[in-house]
């Protein structure tokens, strides 16, 4: 892999991909209705609550489903470090992939990994200790998207 740049918003639509595909299938119904869903029970309950405490519970349905509905925005938008631009370098190699900084140097050895996804755009690689590392397939050469279509199996 060349010495390139992610930019921010392909580090977003990593993120936003992630988020709400990236846990498996109960995650990704949960993320995608399930603020909604909340938000519209609150709704409900408010215009037919008799007692206060269904009304007042209501108002808390509601805040609570807006902020569930809007999460990932609130995320990208407190949380601009994530997504700042840096150089990416990975050297992937037959048995480990070598992951360059500015001031550091890591290898990653291939039995660390517990997964390797394919997404329609990027690698999602999970360590055993749950870090992620995720690599666009923009920038990967066809030797080194072979090792890691290897690594699938």
């Amino acid at each position: 892999m060349n010495k390139e740049k992610i930019s921010q918003p392909d580090r977003i639509k990593i993120f936003l991909n992630e988020y709400y595909f990236g846990y498996g299938i109960y995650f990704s119904i949960l993320r995608i209705i399930g603020g909604p869903l909340i938000l519209i029970m609150g709704l409900n309950l408010y215009l037919n609550g008799n007692t206060k405490f269904g009304i007042s519970y209501s108002g808390f349905m509601i805040f609570f489903g807006i902020y569930y509905l809007l999460k990932p925005l609130i995320i990208i938008l407190t949380q601009k470090a994530w997504f700042k631009n840096f150089d990416l370098d990975y050297q992937i190699e037959n048995e480990k992939i070598i992951i360059r900084s500015d001031k550091s140097k890591s290898e990653l050895d291939y039995s660390d990994l517990k997964t390797v996804k394919k997404r329609k755009t990027y690698f999602a690689l999970k360590t055993k200790s749950k870090q992620g590392v995720y690599l666009p397939i923009k920038f990967l050469e066809p030797t080194e998207i072979e090792i890691l279509n290897n690594l699938r199996k």
